[in-house]
């Protein structure tokens, strides 16, 4: 995709085009999963860079929504699926663990919890989900 980055010998990416006029050429719907990885690449080497430009973030903002364009049309998740299948995939599609969740609801150990069917989602836990997941409360219900 960006073939006029540089790579550093630890192989991430350190030069990018700086501005939109540079960057835009780069943006195209995404048809295939071939075209999904490579974005999805681009964006692990780009994601959580803390020196990229305004324009290199508005840049990386576009990719997500390319992604999720994407994801939504040959991913789409199922909204008649049981509450914590439906977590497992989020978690997953995001490379969060069990210990992961746990920590984003409270306790470490919730998570696994959770996981397990030895608890539900309190209405506090739904609503962080939704808001981490960008996703629709109803998805846990």
């Amino acid at each position: 995709m960006l073939t006029t980055k540089k790579k550093k010998a630890n192989g991430k990416m350190s030069q990018i085009p700086k501005v939109w006029n540079d960057l835009v050429i780069f943006l195209k719907p995404i048809h295939t999963k071939g075209d999904y990885d490579k974005v999805i690449h681009v964006l692990d080497e780009l994601v959580g860079r803390t020196d990229l430009t305004k324009d290199q973030k508005d840049f990386v903002e576009s990719l997500s929504i390319l992604v999720e364009a994407y994801e939504n049309e040959h991913e789409p998740i199922k909204e008649n699926n049981d509450p914590i299948e439906t977590l497992n995939f989020l978690l997953e599609a995001n490379n969060m663990s069990r210990s992961d969740l746990g920590h984003l609801l409270g306790s470490r150990s919730l998570g696994s919890v959770i996981m397990n069917h030895k608890r539900g989602l309190s209405k506090n836990h739904i609503k962080i989900l939704s808001e981490r997941f960008s996703v629709s409360p109803s998805l846990f219900l």
